[in-house]
């Protein structure tokens, strides 16, 4: 499983600022101080979450006649690294179940 970079952790936590709720803020914080350990799919759903709504705001944005072309440029290219960050949570979320017995 590809593991979260800081770049990506920032991002999710960006996300979460402006889409999440304060519980899921407190629960990704906690998470995100230590990423070392394995992220719970539920924690990966709340992200993914999160990310899809900063992504569809960054799209309004570059749709509005007011947005820069520059601006625009570095909005699509958070859109490419949300989109990578996106498959990685997925695979989080996919992962097989582990039994025991």
């Amino acid at each position: 499983m590809t593991p979260l970079s800081l770049t990506a952790l920032r991002f999710i936590g960006l996300a979460l600022a402006q889409h999440g709720n304060q519980q899921q803020q407190a629960e990704w914080r906690t998470w995100a101080s230590k990423p070392a350990r394995d992220l719970a799919p539920h924690l990966a759903q709340i992200a993914l979450h999160a990310l899809s709504g900063m992504a569809l705001s960054f799209e309004d944005r570059i749709a509005d006649a007011a947005t820069s072309s520059s601006e625009a440029a570095q909005l699509e290219n958070d859109l490419g690294y949300i989109s990578v960050v996106e498959a990685i949570l997925l695979e989080h979320i996919n992962q097989p179940i582990r039994a025991y017995g």
